[in-house]
């Protein structure tokens, strides 16, 4: 065949295979019931023995559920700062210098570039309540699991007069949003990835506004702030920002200033509400948030994707784009990834190395199953991320898949059988 040839029967098997891995369960719905949030890295650097409530506190940060699995997207990384001998620790210490022991460091997930330096400060009760938890957090949580599809966040600038125009436009057009945007008919083969019936779901939006001087809600806001690797520079950190939440409090990317606009926020409800065109996690945009939330005991899916899975033990990858991607695949689909600023479609530009970055040579890390989550060996792996063991099942293709195997083959048979015929030569 010629290559043009080729290139079209690739195209047409790819197509067709890809239906098999979507859904007609909207986004928000299938998020919550299946895909378990990307987990943050939070570093104790010590140097003398930790006391008796320094340890209750480590414990408070990794609280279990019925079937053994975290509540909180963490993992606890505990360092003596004399006795430790691993470079990519050492290395992470160094860029975050602190007189004050106990120091605490948290990582956030990688997305679009290096894990950023999400929060750090001194390690006491108070912070790590703030870290874990805030009540904004507690209110996301608790309308995602009483029905709402999203919930937005307005992050003010400071400046009453754009912020309240801000709130005005993004809560009207979600008024407006309710009684225009339709549900998709649920495919009676997806009932499976549903654990309510699907006349109990509801298109329903809610908004919270948060100042950005709030003490309660600091480590929220610097999280929220580094959905996207430019949010922190000039002239986007000067100006209001939206940000919807869905599924186990994952933002889907930031509306920044005049980008809070009806037909943007539309388009944003409409991706969250429409069925699920891929239901492999690491193939959507957005990043999660620290929720310290029992999920898997409040939403009880027919079917989880992650039923393999070891109790949440480990996190690879790290430092590499979300989920083990390359760069290129992180992006996604430019109509959905995009981030929404100013009322144009900009691409999201790379995270360059920072002093709240984690330099490349400390990007490949995970957290040895082996050991418990607080005294977990961190290691440097293979730059191509061959050594990635505890990927999120959700996170890989094949599990995506999942259950739908057969119809995968299916389908790429039929694609099989139409391109052939396609492109069989005729006879003149």
């Amino acid at each position: 065949m010629r290559l043009r040839t080729i290139a079209t029967a690739t195209l047409i098997l790819g197509a067709t295979a890809s239906l098999a891995i979507a859904c007609s369960v909207p986004v928000f719905r299938y998020a919550l019931e299946h895909w378990r949030p990307d987990p943050y890295i939070v570093f104790v650097f010590h140097k003398e023995e930790l006391t008796v409530d320094q340890q209750s506190i480590i414990d408070s940060m990794q609280p279990t559920g019925e079937h053994g699995n975290p509540f909180a997207n963490v993992r606890v990384k505990v360092v003596d700062v004399d006795l430790d001998s691993d470079p990519v620790t050492q290395a992470i210490r160094r860029d975050h210098q602190s007189e004050k022991l106990p120091w605490m460091v948290v990582l956030s997930p990688p997305k679009w570039g290096p894990a950023q330096t999400t929060w750090q400060g001194e390690f006491t009760g108070d912070n790590v309540g703030m870290v874990m938890d805030s009540p904004t957090r507690t209110d996301i949580s608790t309308k995602l699991i009483d029905g709402d599809s999203v919930v937005w966040i307005l992050l003010e600038c400071g400046r009453k007069e754009e912020d309240d125009r801000a709130y005005d436009v993004l809560t009207t057009e979600l008024r407006k949003l309710e009684s225009t945007i339709k549900l998709p008919e649920i495919d009676v083969a997806d009932l499976g990835d549903l654990s309510v019936a699907p006349e109990a779901l509801k298109v329903a939006f809610s908004s919270l506004r948060i100042s950005r001087d709030d003490e309660k809600e600091r480590a929220l806001v610097e999280m929220l702030l580094r959905v996207e690797s430019d949010l922190l520079e000039e002239p986007q950190v000067s100006q209001p920002m939206a940000f919807p939440v869905f599924g186990r409090g994952r933002v889907l990317y930031a509306l920044v200033g005049n980008g809070i606009a009806p037909d943007v926020i539309k388009e944003a409800s409409e991706f969250l509400i429409e069925g699920c065109q891929c239901t492999v996690k690491a193939q959507n945009p957005g990043v999660d948030l620290i929720m310290n939330v029992d999920w898997e005991g409040l939403v009880i899916p027919t079917e989880s994707l992650d039923k393999d899975l070891p109790p949440l033990a480990g996190f690879s990858g790290f430092g590499r784009p979300d989920d083990g991607l390359d760069s290129k695949d992180a992006e996604g689909d430019a109509s959905v990834v995009e981030r929404k600023q100013g009322g144009f479609m900009a691409e999201p530009t790379k995270a360059s190395v920072s002093s709240d970055t984690v330099s490349p040579e400390l990007a490949m890390m995970h957290v040895d199953e082996s050991s418990s989550a607080s005294h977990a060996e961190v290691a440097t792996s293979g730059v191509d991320g061959s050594e990635d063991h505890h990927a999120e099942a959700s996170d890989i293709p094949s599990a995506g898949i999942g259950k739908n195997v057969l119809l995968v083959l299916l389908f790429l048979l039929i694609g099989a059988v139409v391109a052939t015929w396609y492109f069989m030569p005729r006879a003149n």
